[in-house]
């Protein structure tokens, strides 16, 4: 599952914790994906463990990776509950303001 614009799509893959960053436009500018991923406490309350962001700078029509270790949904984590999820959001490095797509929907890493 993921996010995009005209020129970028990231995505991530809940298997392997792999986020991508995908550049869709020979305009020679990089892409990035940024993603967050939230935990559920041992109360069942959301809040958000960490964050980051994959780049790639390896030209247009190809995709880069990042590979991520993420708790998964359905073991304990750091915060005594069980739950997890991820969204991502696909952005071009501009010259200038970056240009960014919407948030995706949270996916469950399973």
């Amino acid at each position: 599952m993921g996010s995009g614009n005209i020129a970028a799509t990231g995505c991530f893959k809940p298997y392997g914790d792999v986020v991508f960053a995908s550049d869709h436009s020979p305009d020679g500018n990089s892409v990035y994906t940024l993603w967050q991923n939230q935990l559920r406490d041992s109360t069942g309350t959301w809040g958000l463990y960490r964050k980051g962001k994959c780049s790639y700078s390896g030209g247009s029509f190809s995709m880069g990776s990042c590979n991520k270790e993420m708790y998964e949904h359905s073991s304990r984590n750091a915060w005594g509950g069980k739950g997890s999820k991820v969204r991502v959001k696909a952005c071009v490095a501009d010259f200038g303001d970056d240009t960014c797509g919407s948030w995706s929907s949270w996916i469950y890493n399973d």
